[in-house]
């Protein structure tokens, strides 16, 4: 994948692009946000538009959440014929996953820059990642959408 297509967000720029096999060790106490997008170059359909991003997420520990992710994405692909597993784990292993993460920089809330992460990604593309199940908490749901 061309690194640009994961730098959607104008508030700033990730802070690495890495792919999700790669060694994480750096990231091992570090909170942050990531967006995972297909490595193989594929594109998905989204109402305004099409993007490689297929999920963005959060966490305390970034090293520890993405060889998570990795780990579940190895057994999708291995074992998709027995299981069945999570929309992100099958689209990692059905199109590779590539990773840009930010990290969290001092007195900043997660959740406040997911949820900016995800609005930025509807505003532009009119839908949220396609592997992502929830609206953020701190994100004003749309219309229609229903809060039970």
């Amino acid at each position: 994948m061309r690194d640009f297509n994961l730098r959607f967000y104008s508030k700033r720029w990730p802070d690495e692009i890495l792919e999700l096999k790669s060694n994480l060790d750096h990231y091992k106490k570090k909170p942050g946000c990531y967006v995972l997008g297909s490595s193989d170059g594929t594109n998905f359909i989204y109402p305004w538009g099409s993007s490689p991003i297929f999920y963005i997420g959060l966490s305390e520990t970034l090293r520890g959440r993405l060889k998570s992710h990795g780990k579940w994405i190895r057994r999708a692909t291995e074992e998709h014929h027995k299981f069945h597993f999570a929309p992100l784990h099958q689209y990692g292993a059905s199109f590779g996953a590539d990773a840009a993460i930010y990290k969290k920089r001092t007195n900043q809330s997660l959740s406040k820059l997911e949820s900016s992460l995800i609005t930025e990604f509807y505003n532009i593309y009119g839908s949220i990642p396609v592997a992502n199940r929830a609206w953020p908490k701190l994100m004003k749901k749309p219309l229609g959408v229903d809060l039970v």
